[in-house]
């Protein structure tokens, strides 16, 4: 069940948990003094993914030029024997 976490004017932030199925909910009223309160909206979680990749993500995740030296070259690959020579 995933939780939200919303903002009150007047108690602050407090976070509730809906069934998936309910819908897209950026509006809830505060358990404590039933006020309507926004959503609040928290970038990704990106603390478990490693430094190359957070760097990249964070740069825009531009590809990075190469030329075929860096490359190098394919290896090379085996036939091998088809145990039906009807098929190609």
């Amino acid at each position: 069940m995933p939780s939200y976490t919303f903002h009150c004017n007047e108690c602050g932030e407090f976070t509730l948990f809906f069934k998936s199925s309910t819908g897209n909910r950026s509006i809830a009223e505060c358990p404590i003094c039933q006020l309507e309160s926004n959503r609040v909206f928290f970038p990704p979680n990106l603390f478990s993914y490693s430094k190359e990749l957070r760097t990249r993500i964070e740069k825009g995740m531009e590809p990075r030029r190469m030329t075929r030296e860096e490359l190098g070259s394919k290896p090379k690959r085996k036939q091998q024997p088809s145990g039906r020579p009807w098929q190609v």
